[in-house]
């Protein structure tokens, strides 16, 4: 997905995805120096998906905020920032991470900025319904992270627990767009989680000019994902990589076994459950469109 596959003509997108790209470069550059210039470089590459979706979620009788659109993103991007430092991570959208540029320090204070920033827009709207979704999501955002720490190394975390890490370190983002437009939270969390399962499985198979990012870092980094996991259960080799022994050839193994068709299936049955969740929704087309594309790309 290296642009949000919808149709361009839906009236008020562009002009809207284009004042979201000004409040973001605004909101970022509130307080000029180190970490701004940071936070400039963290949020350029971005797919921008979650604005899209508080665009395409919204009732027909009430329009999307735009500080609503931008405090999703600078969520989003905060989390990325720091997620990179945890992990190590040497590339982010093709380009070196906020730490590998300015170091640790700065990545822990341009990530604390951005969330800062993230609640300052939102409080512009006076909205203390939308301040309290937003907050909900960040700690979801965290137990998930903590959820991924505690999963590190352990071939034998089971799919039940993958797919509520998927649900708490995605999803609830996903949900919050949605919810904070008036729309469906419910297709928010379930296309969330099927954007992160195609997600684990381009780190599989994707190649780092189309991602942007080094495949086989979940393998590398320990990371039970659920094609790892699938594959472990049908490949000793696997097995042991993901439980941090030696990695040659385990990607290559990956591939031959059906993890990857199985995962791809999964994905595209939370698909169908997004889709499911928008009777009576006015844009349905359009989010229908999102729920494909989550699943079918390439990046």
């Amino acid at each position: 997905m290296s642009a949000p596959p919808i149709d361009r003509a839906v009236p008020g997108l562009d002009a809207y995805l284009e004042e979201v790209e000004a409040r973001l470069e605004q909101a970022v550059g509130r307080y000029p120096g180190l970490v701004a210039d940071a936070g400039s470089e963290a949020l350029s590459g971005g797919k921008r998906l979650r604005p899209l979706l508080v665009f395409l979620a919204a009732p027909i009788d009430r329009p999307p905020t735009v500080a609503a659109a931008v405090s999703i993103e600078l969520v989003h991007m905060a989390t990325l920032v720091h997620d990179d430092l945890i992990d190590g991570a040497s590339l982010r959208h093709g380009r070196p991470p906020v730490w590998s540029a300015h170091g640790d320090q700065a990545a822990v204070t341009t990530g604390d900025y951005l969330f800062a920033r993230a609640f300052a827009e939102l409080a512009t709207t006076g909205d203390v319904g939308a301040a309290a979704i937003l907050a909900e999501a960040a700690v979801a955002l965290s137990r998930g992270e903590a959820l991924q720490r505690r999963q590190a190394y352990d071939p034998d975390t089971t799919i039940e627990s993958y797919l509520e890490r998927c649900a708490l370190k995605t999803g609830k983002l996903f949900e919050a767009a949605c919810k904070l437009a008036g729309g469906s939270g419910e297709f928010g969390l379930a296309l969330g989680i099927a954007f992160q399962i195609a997600d684990d499985i381009l780190d599989c198979t994707g190649d780092a000019a189309d991602t942007g990012k080094i495949p086989g870092t979940d393998l590398r980094e320990g990371t039970p994902t659920l094609p790892l996991l699938l594959a472990a259960r049908e490949d000793d080799v696997v097995r042991a990589a993901l439980a941090g022994g030696p990695l040659e050839g385990a990607l290559v193994r990956v591939a031959a076994t059906s993890a990857l068709e199985q995962s791809r299936k999964t994905a595209l049955d939370y698909a169908r459950r997004a889709s499911e969740a928008l009777d009576g929704t006015v844009r349905r087309e359009e989010l229908e469109a999102l729920t494909h594309a989550a699943v079918d790309r390439t990046r």
